[in-house]
């Protein structure tokens, strides 16, 4: 029923109410003066009853809907202070999860900057290494067999540079310089340390998005080429044979997002050049990689990521005689905690832990993404 109708209906139902009282008089006047007026009387009295009685909830029914009275329907009701209740809830924290995801899957490599940005990364990290077995060592002249301890630490300090280009294309760039302290220790004393310092190994790769998360899994091809940096870091134990070769690096990165946690797996393949050393012609072998890691976000401004590296390198040929101790499996299991300082600014804490004896120790390290 409409707000426009009520005015005639309510004119309708007066004049009802005036036909039916004018009708009784009448009959009463007629018919008062005989036998039967007296029962006719008693039955229009009753039928008038019966009409008031109707005119009467009519009208109270008229005033309520003039009135703007909402029905007394509980289930309307409940509808309506759901949507009320939902209208008044902040937004989901979807985005804001998103936010805390998409600058961890930054570092990670799961996911390029848009065109136009840069994050400019400083980065540290300290490693160590230690070794023990029986060698052949001259004391005092005469050959001996002793128990030699080695150990080697190693520091780095790193600028990473990322650029967002057209075309889901991104630049990196990563110039290391280190420091390494060796220490051998033979029957209890120390025999021997050296310090070496240097320009790392720099590197710079291409990346390219060849299907993005929104599909499902994305995919994540990159291109990656090896300098070889100070030649002091040649005998460094710390050191990987392969960081004193030029290489390049081929990889392909998928991700898988389920909020709030994000898969990330990577295959690669490096082949590292062969160069001359100390007059000898040293060719390490290539390198097959397997990554897998998941981050998880804790809250908009945390982030946790825990992953394992594998890698194999194939033997060493010196002077084309394949060096059969060389090359093997290395792996690591990492974990590490990324804060949202502001929304330029991250803070990385990462540790790792070595899972095969061509493995650092363990190693920990820093960064500070700042995005501009």
């Amino acid at each position: 029923m409409t707000h426009s109708s009520l005015p005639v209906q309510a004119g309708c139902w007066y004049a009802l109410r005036v036909v039916v009282f004018a009708s009784a008089l009448t009959c009463a006047a007629t018919l008062s003066g005989s036998a039967a007026a007296a029962a006719l009387d008693a039955q229009t009295a009753a039928i008038v009853a019966d009409l008031q009685a109707r005119i009467d909830a009519l009208e109270r029914r008229l005033a309520a809907l003039e009135r703007g009275r909402p029905p007394n329907d509980a289930t309307v009701t409940a509808a309506s202070a759901a949507e009320s209740a939902a209208a008044a809830q902040p937004a989901t924290t979807s985005d804001d999860m998103a936010r805390a995801l998409e600058r961890a899957l930054v570092r990670e490599g799961g996911l390029l900057l848009p065109p136009a940005a840069v994050e400019i990364e400083p980065r540290w990290s300290y490693q160590h290494r230690s070794s023990r077995g029986l060698e052949l060592l001259s004391i005092g002249g005469q050959p001996q067999l002793a128990q030699v301890e080695r150990r080697s630490e190693l520091q780095q300090a790193a600028l990473g540079i990322r650029v967002g280009l057209p075309a889901q294309w991104q630049l990196d760039l990563l110039l290391p310089y280190a420091s390494v302290r060796q220490r051998q220790t033979a029957i209890g004393s120390v025999s021997g340390a050296d310090t070496v310092s240097g320009w790392g190994a720099s590197e710079i790769g291409l990346n390219w998005q060849l299907r993005p998360v929104a599909t499902g899994t994305g995919v994540i091809a990159a291109l990656r080429w090896t300098e070889p940096g100070s030649s002091a870091f040649d005998h460094a134990a710390a050191v990987p044979l392969v960081s004193g070769f030029q290489s390049v690096q081929a990889s392909v990165l998928f991700v898988t997002r389920h909020d709030p946690v994000v898969l990330v797996g990577a295959l690669a393949y490096a082949m590292p050049r062969m160069r001359h050393i100390a007059g000898h012609t040293v060719d390490p072998g290539d390198i097959r990689s397997l990554r897998g890691s998941a981050i998880i976000a804790l809250s908009p401004e945390i982030s946790l990521r825990m992953g394992v590296d594998l890698s194999r390198a194939g033997s060493t040929r010196i002077d084309g005689v394949r060096n059969d101790a060389s090359g093997g499996m290395s792996g690591e299991f990492s974990t590490g905690l990324s804060f949202a300082l502001s929304p330029r600014l991250l803070l990385g804490i990462e540790a790792g832990i070595g899972l095969t004896a061509n493995s650092p120790d363990f190693r920990v390290g820093l960064s500070l993404p700042i995005r501009f």
